[in-house]
């Protein structure tokens, strides 16, 4: 990543494509780089038995403080290197009015050379609700970027001994414009079933729903990020490079968050509840589903071929199991004379003792 390499994305010499792949595999890579820096990261942890809300909804303030933080951050580091690039003519800014976009480049004399909204989710939280929920007359198609940051707390401080501090697991990038497209075209073309004689649309300002013939605006799910479009959905909209660029990311950005996500307790609950002994992975057919510790095992329903888990318990030796859903209510079984036997239905990893299992 060279001064002209800069000069060039950042100053609008490159097409949205080429900007949008340069974002992803070369310039996010180096901000993460950057931000996971034990330096960096000290600034974001808890030390010393610091506690934070456990329940989900005062849980959203902390992670909304994180966002901003590393929203903050990618702008700071990003000033920084085009200082020490010797480039002088061009800054990141913020976009203080609050809304789309929230950060964007120009030039000294004021002109505007890219617009980036910046996301961040955190891997393990049960519901990722965070919107793109911007119309598509508020968005440039040229120059206009959506960025997704996935993080995690992680427990690793040794040069700063904090007890867990934030981590950046990926980076997601999308073109706004396209991202806009694949959203509005799953939404419009799955209307709730409720519409009775009226329509699914926008007016200037925002989306609307209709309740048997009463119109409403949107009451918050639309734009939601995992909700955004589906694999193989019938109604596309009109295919480009960019477009198909976008869809390809965003189904790795699907599929990446709900695996992550499951990883993440696993190497946190796994351990814990099998006393500390070393995870690893299960496989099947060459593809992992799942995880196990000592006699415990944790398997994603998403990752499963089969509801059936007896033959992978029997095959890996774990007589303990706990089955997810993509939001993590797990079900628990234990296997009793080569027959399963569910023991809990509906709780959270966090819940999870070895009382459960009838263990003590």
């Amino acid at each position: 990543m060279n001064r002209e390499e800069l000069l060039r994305f950042f100053s609008g010499h490159a097409n949205s494509l080429e900007t949008a792949q340069w974002l992803r595999g070369t310039y996010m890579p180096r901000i993460i780089e950057l931000l996971n820096r034990p330096i960096m990261r000290r600034s974001l942890g808890l030390y010393q038995g610091e506690r934070i809300p456990d329940n989900e909804r005062n849980l959203t303030d902390v992670r909304n403080r994180v966002s901003l933080l590393i929203e903050n951050e990618l702008a700071r580091l990003s000033n920084q290197i085009l200082e020490t690039s010797d480039i002088n003519d061009l800054f990141w800014s913020y976009v203080v009015a609050n809304r789309f976009p929230d950060l964007e480049i120009r030039h000294r004399d004021g002109t505007r050379h890219m617009r980036i909204e910046v996301k961040c989710l955190q891997s393990v939280a049960e519901e990722k609700s965070a919107n793109f929920d911007t119309l598509k007359k508020d968005i440039n198609p040229e120059y206009d970027f959506v960025v997704v940051f996935l993080w995690e707390w992680a427990y690793d401080g040794t040069d700063f001994l904090w007890d867990r501090a934030p981590k950046l697991q990926e980076c997601f990038v999308f073109h706004a414009y396209s991202l806009a497209e694949l959203r509005d075209q799953y939404w419009l073309n799955k209307p709730p079933g409720d519409l009775g004689d009226g329509y699914q649309g926008f007016d200037l300002r925002f989306p609307v729903n209709c309740n048997n013939g009463v119109y409403a605006q949107e009451e918050g799910n639309y734009g939601k990020l995992l909700r955004i479009w589906k694999k193989g959905f019938l109604y596309r909209p009109q295919e480009s490079s960019v477009m198909l660029d976008t869809e390809t990311e965003y189904l790795r950005f699907q599929e990446k968050v709900l695996i992550q996500g499951f990883w993440s307790l696993c190497e946190y609950h796994l351990p814990r509840l099998s006393e500390g002994r070393t995870m690893s992975r299960i496989i099947r057919d060459g593809r992992t589903v799942g995880a196990k510790s000592g006699q415990f095992g944790f398997f994603s329903r998403a990752l499963l071929d089969s509801k059936n888990i007896l033959p992978l318990m029997l095959e890996n030796e774990v007589n303990y199991g706990v089955v997810m859903t993509d939001k993590y209510v797990s079900t628990g079984y234990r296997i009793n004379d080569e027959q399963l036997e569910q023991l809990f239905k509906g709780l959270k990893p966090k819940l999870l003792s070895r009382a459960h299992f009838g263990l003590v």
